[in-house]
């Protein structure tokens, strides 16, 4: 389920992110300036807040806001798509073996004759729920064997490992409104910790200031844009 931010929800936090980034500029001037800089840390701050709300509130507003997903719908779709593999009582069913788990899915492998079939099909039938795939005791080879398979088809980032259980989690979608939301939250206390880094190195040099605060900037984007592949 989605929704659209709106403005009052884009404004409030375009707000809370000139305040936070604001203040952590405003901290670098006064501390490489002294009370010298106290009157123009306080106007960048206030200026900060005022440009964050003109400039993101429109691109906050366009965004959406992801909902809570519906697991029990997931786990119907899951039920309904792995019918075919059904094996009877005493064997794999998808009533018993495929539930609800937290935010996402969980089926078990137990006493299914095709397993790896029914985990590429379920990876096919769904790719916005978590789903967590619970091996057999009897059965320890499967889990090496299911490993190479969702690694092929989904990544190794989105695979989390467990002893018994293998999950895939959804793929994380980075849009524009999770860009600036980060980078407005990550990159000025790299920005301070550059400049001030960098003035240490040679007081009263505020070209090295700026070149420390530019270097925090990019470092920041870095990792605000590494999907960690």
């Amino acid at each position: 389920m989605e929704e659209k931010v709106g403005f009052r929800r884009a404004l409030s936090a375009a707000v809370v992110l000139g305040l936070y980034s604001g203040f952590m500029l405003g901290v670098a001037i006064a501390m490489s300036m002294g009370n010298d800089g106290l009157k123009l840390a306080a106007l960048l701050w206030g200026g900060v807040i005022v440009l964050c709300a003109l400039v993101l509130t429109p691109i906050l507003a366009r965004g959406r806001k992801r909902g809570v997903p519906e697991t029990d719908q997931y786990v119907k779709s899951l039920r309904n798509g792995l019918d075919e593999f059904n094996e009877g009582v005493g064997g794999w069913r998808t009533l018993s073996h495929v539930r609800g788990e937290g935010m996402g899915a969980s089926i078990s492998l137990s006493n299914a004759s095709n397993p790896l079939i029914i985990i590429e099909k379920a990876l096919l039938i769904s790719n916005r729920c978590k789903l967590i795939f619970r091996f057999p005791k009897d059965d320890p080879s499967l889990r090496e064997r299911t490993l190479p398979i969702l690694e092929e088809k989904v990544g190794i980032s989105r695979i989390q490992r467990r002893t018994k259980s293998l999950t895939v989690v959804p793929e994380v979608i980075i849009d524009n409104s999770v860009i600036i939301t980060r980078s407005m939250m990550l990159c000025p206390p790299l920005m301070v910790a550059g400049s001030m880094g960098f003035y240490s190195v040679a007081p009263g040099q505020h070209l090295l200031m700026a070149l420390g605060a530019i270097a925090g900037a990019i470092l920041g984007m870095l990792i605000v844009t590494n999907k960690g592949r």
